[in-house]
């Protein structure tokens, strides 16, 4: 059944809060689905119930949040500069961050490996998506020469 098929509006909230499963937000929705269905609940529309859900659940300090996670990411052993950047693109896009404090944070989080490789360039990358692109491109090849190694390795 959908969300659609209920033509009253409050059967669309327990609905609707019977996908809230694990830890306190089960608990938290069986105690609403049980005020909905005693006719106690303090709201009347689905709309009432996401806001609440959003004032209950979400990161009252989510930019802050969001500061913190980007100070922290880093291009690890295992993740590809594809995923590094993915993950960096997601958390930028919620933070208040300048052209120059992202490229800064970018360039914090790479690995003392390609930083030299990318040092001992004639040049350094200027802007953000310079540097992404070097970063990608220098990390395809380390990949690529990886593998060619353990190719030759096993013949």
């Amino acid at each position: 059944m959908q969300l659609n098929a209920y033509a009253d509006e409050r059967m669309k909230i327990p609905y609707t809060l019977s996908f809230m499963r694990g830890g306190m937000a089960q608990v938290w929705a069986a105690n609403e689905t049980s005020a909905v269905l005693d006719n106690m609940s303090s709201f009347g529309t689905l709309a009432d119930l996401l806001a609440l859900i959003e004032r209950t659940f979400s990161d009252p300090d989510w930019e802050r949040t969001t500061h913190t996670q980007l100070h922290t990411l880093r291009m690890t052993l295992g993740v590809t500069a594809e995923e590094y950047t993915a993950s960096f693109k997601i958390l930028a896009t919620w933070t208040s961050f300048n052209e120059a404090a992202l490229e800064d944070m970018y360039v914090h989080g790479l690995p003392q490996s390609i930083l030299l490789k990318i040092d001992s360039q004639t040049s350094l990358p200027s802007g953000l998506a310079s540097w992404k692109a070097v970063v990608r491109n220098l990390d395809r090849l380390q990949r690529g020469f990886t593998e060619l190694k353990q190719l030759i390795w096993l013949s």
